[in-house]
C-alpha cells in the first residue's frame, strides 16, 4: 500500500467521526425529554356491543347451525319505523318476535317451512343467540309463541 493510500484511509475515519458527532438529536427523543408519556386507553365495540347499540340484525343463513341444541329460532318483524328490505335489517324501535314451531310428519322441527313462513310474513329468521344480544335493550318487545 502506498503512503498516499494509507493517508487517505486515515483521513476518512476522521471525517466519519466528525459527521457522527454532528447528528441532530431525534425529534421524538427531544420531545419526550421534558414530558411525561401518558398512556391512552381505547375501547373498540365488539359485534355484540354494536348490536346492542343499534337495532340492526342479519337474517340467519344457515338454519341448522343457528338452531343449536335448544332449537330456538325467532321470526322477527320490524316495527313501522324499521325496514326488512335491507341487509342488515333495521328492526326499528319496537319489533315483534314470534316462535312458530312447524313440525314435519315425524314431529321433528321443519326448519325450512319455518323460514319460508317467516319470509312470506315479512319477517326475518333470527337465532335466539342473536336475538338475545338485541332483545334486552328494547323496552316494548312482545314475544308471541304460537
Amino acid at each position: 500500500m502506498s503512503e498516499k493510500q494509507s493517508n487517505k484511509q486515515q483521513l476518512e475515519p476522521l471525517t466519519l467521526k466528525e459527521q457522527a458527532g454532528n447528528l441532530p438529536e431525534p425529534s421524538r427523543r427531544r420531545l419526550l425529554k421534558g414530558t411525561v408519556a401518558v398512556p391512552i386507553i381505547m375501547t373498540l365495540h365488539s359485534g355484540a356491543a354494536l348490536a346492542r347499540t343499534s337495532n340492526l340484525v342479519g337474517p340467519t343463513e344457515d338454519i341448522n347451525s343457528a338452531m343449536k341444541e335448544n332449537g330456538d329460532l325467532y321470526c322477527v318483524h320490524p316495527s313501522s319505523d324499521g325496514s326488512a328490505n335491507t341487509i342488515p335489517v333495521d328492526l326499528g324501535t319496537s319489533p315483534t318476535a314470534t316462535i312458530n314451531p312447524i313440525t314435519d310428519a315425524n314431529g321433528a322441527p321443519d326448519l325450512q317451512a319455518q323460514a319460508t313462513a317467516c319470509r312470506n310474513g315479512g319477517g326475518i329468521l333470527v337465532s335466539a343467540t342473536a336475538w338475545s344480544s338485541v332483545g334486552p335493550k328494547l323496552s316494548s318487545i312482545s314475544t308471541i309463541t304460537t
